[in-house]
């Protein structure tokens, strides 16, 4: 199951969810670099953080 689709069968955030995806990830979270470490490494400083600061201005709210 791909992880959009695991995103529509659980709510976002489910420590459930993080579980399994960690379970079938195997990689262990505290040896991992920041998620914007690696985004960086693979797109370039300047595309990532503008992709990233470009997400959190379009985030949902979830109370609207």
């Amino acid at each position: 199951m791909s992880a959009a689709a695991l995103m529509n069968v659980a709510p976002t955030g489910s420590p459930r969810l993080l579980a399994a995806v960690h379970a079938l990830d195997g990689s262990d979270p505290d040896e991992r670099e920041p998620a914007l470490d690696r985004l960086e490494a693979a797109l370039g400083r300047d595309f990532a953080d503008r992709l990233v600061a470009s997400l959190a201005d379009a985030r949902v709210d979830p109370d609207h």
